[in-house]
């Protein structure tokens, strides 16, 4: 089942020293005075096996039952599923879904009901090149906010929020006739229905009025899709903060879902893990806008009252809304116990991974969720976690989500460039000794469920 593949991964690091990014460098968490966490999927496991199901059935359900789309849009299996990854794109003029290399290949592409050969990926992008990486390239690593995907000429799939809806893309494309003089403008209406359902069932406002689907499926049964932090990470966390160590929560999510999930995955105590919590920071412009133009707000009574009090300087044990890194960073410096380094935690290449590296002056700890699927350890004597070469596995369909020996996809790229290290989800921070020695550029794999 499990290929070996050495050479992929040797071949990473030869990008890197090709483009430069090479980083090797010794650290220890003992080196860190403060560490900083995104929440979903990062401080929050999510269980993957219920959660991207979930998302695709209540996205289906919202266009049948809104748009009036055909009922069969909500019948999915196994093989629908498999079609779901990060990191992937929908070319909106080509209606294809595309695996896109670091430097501007297609890797592979999908027109919604099977894979085609590189004779026919030629004949649609002329040289094998996605022709519009260069505008992709750098709205992803220039823009000050998300561009809306209204805005642009394609999808990134950038979360498992928005991945699960490539099976029901290419489902409707499937029951379209490609010949259909009217093709295109079916698909871009499709499109502008799919973005739609995420409005419908992602906007933070809907939460408290239990509106949409995703929010009540959630509440009612957060037990399906969130895991609960293990005691031995809990203890780590508490840990770091009796050495010193600043814990601070960067979060997207308003202060109502940070406060179901965290309840449930750390207890009612979530927060004496915490010494600040900073909910609604809007990434990626919390890392890429100015300072002036993004100030923090003092959260009061539960409600997320922006606008009324600006704070000027953060405290201790509080939870505050928006707000910039610059702000976090002052915030450290003037409290820590122990001059060192800052790191950010996180898992999103649009709003953690690329703006904390281009954007701060934090090192980056990166959580890969397809780790889960596509790595597995190589172990060593001393530490039974630490991945200096992983075995890469191929998945189906899509293929290796770090490429091949002769392409590395783009997010495999972005790892390279900015991750000082990669690992496959938080637990690993309770696996990682506080002096011990690790080594940026490694892969750090330890699953305790």
């Amino acid at each position: 089942m499990f290929g070996i593949h050495d050479d992929v991964f040797k071949n990473l690091n030869l990008v890197s020293l090709i483009n430069g990014f090479s980083r090797a460098f010794i650290m220890k968490l003992k080196d860190f005075s403060a560490l900083c966490f995104d929440m979903d999927f990062t401080l929050v496991n999510y269980s993957l096996k219920n959660f991207l199901p979930m998302v695709y059935d209540v996205t289906a359900q919202f266009l049948v039952e809104k748009k009036g789309y055909p009922k069969s849009l909500q019948h999915r299996d196994e093989a629908d599923l498999k079609l779901i990854r990060q990191g992937l794109l929908l070319d909106k003029k080509t209606h294809h879904f595309i695996d896109v290399s670091s430097t501007g290949d297609i890797i592979s592409a999908y027109d919604g009901s099977r894979f085609l050969s590189k004779d026919k990926i030629s004949t649609i992008y002329p040289d094998n090149r996605w022709p519009l990486f260069d505008l992709f390239y750098k709205r992803f690593e220039c823009d000050a906010e998300y561009p809306s995907y209204n805005d642009t000429p394609y999808f990134f799939f950038d979360s498992c929020f928005v991945s699960p809806v490539i099976p029901i893309i290419a489902k409707h494309m499937q029951s379209l006739s490609s010949s259909d003089p009217d093709y295109s403008n079916k698909c871009q209406s499709f499109y502008k229905d799919v973005l739609e359902s995420f409005g419908f069932n992602f906007n933070p406002e809907n939460y408290k009025a239990r509106k949409g689907l995703f929010f009540p499926e959630m509440i009612k049964n957060t037990d399906l899709y969130i895991k609960k932090a293990s005691s031995k990470l809990k203890d780590r966390l508490k840990e770091l903060r009796d050495k010193g160590t600043k814990l601070v929560v960067i979060t997207a999510s308003h202060i109502d879902y940070t406060e179901l999930l965290m309840t449930y995955a750390y207890g009612s105590d979530w927060r004496d893990y915490f010494d600040v919590v900073c909910c609604r920071a809007r990434k990626p412009g919390f890392f890429t806008c100015s300072p002036h133009a993004r100030p923090f707000f003092q959260w009061h009574d539960k409600e997320e009252t922006v606008g009324i009090e600006c704070v000027i300087e953060l405290k201790s044990d509080q939870t505050f809304l928006e707000g910039h890194w610059t702000q976090v960073d002052k915030w450290i410096k003037c409290h820590a116990e122990k001059p060192g380094r800052v790191a950010y935690v996180g898992d999103s290449f649009k709003s953690d991974i690329v703006p904390t590296k281009l954007f701060s002056s934090w090192d980056l700890f990166a959580i890969v969720l397809e780790g889960k699927n596509f790595l597995r350890e190589e172990r060593e004597a001393k530490y039974n976690h630490v991945n200096k070469k992983p075995h890469l596995a191929d998945s189906e369909g899509w293929g290796n989500f770090f490429g091949s020996v002769n392409q590395t996809t783009m997010t495999a790229g972005k790892l390279i460039a900015h991750a000082d290290i990669t690992m496959r989800d938080i637990e690993t921070l309770a696996s990682l000794e506080f002096d011990e020695n690790f080594e940026s550029g490694c892969f750090y794999d330890f699953d305790p469920y």
